[in-house]
């Protein structure tokens, strides 16, 4: 019973001590805003001019800068790139003997084996149709 009584004598003036405090913590208002530091960006786009209006087809002068860069060789970067990549790892007869898939949501590859040259599996609960193995979504190496 005495340690009930103490723990809510204790509860009630953490609760009136942190009540009585009402102005705010010490470090607030204490740092600069951070925008004064930044320094100005190193590149500003130019802004269209008004003819051009709100449109999202490119210009002339976008054409003829992508009709420049292409005469130069330059290929522009797909940053955005969402496919599934499948590569094939094969062996020394040129057989494939495992697919790497690389979705291109999560960009994280899983390995399924090819097993070909094993028997079929007809056991219950078996691929009795299939060559290819389970995938293997996680790959622990020593």
């Amino acid at each position: 019973m005495k340690r009930i009584l103490l723990s809510a004598l204790l509860c009630a003036a953490a609760a009136a001590a942190s009540a009585a405090s009402d102005a705010p913590p010490p470090y607030a208002g204490d740092v600069p805003a951070v925008r004064e530091t930044m320094p100005p960006p190193a590149r500003r786009l130019e802004p269209k001019p008004a003819s051009e209006g709100m449109q999202l087809a490119p210009s002339e002068a976008d054409m003829k800068k992508a009709r420049e860069d292409r005469e130069r060789g330059i290929v522009p970067k797909r940053t955005n790139d969402k496919r599934t990549r499948i590569e094939t790892v094969r062996d020394q007869d040129n057989r494939v003997t495992e697919y790497i898939v690389t979705p291109g949501s999560t960009k994280i590859p899983y390995t399924i084996e090819n097993q070909a040259d094993r028997p079929i599996d007809t056991t219950p609960g078996g691929n009795p149709s299939g060559t290819l193995g389970t995938p293997k979504f996680i790959e622990f190496g020593w």
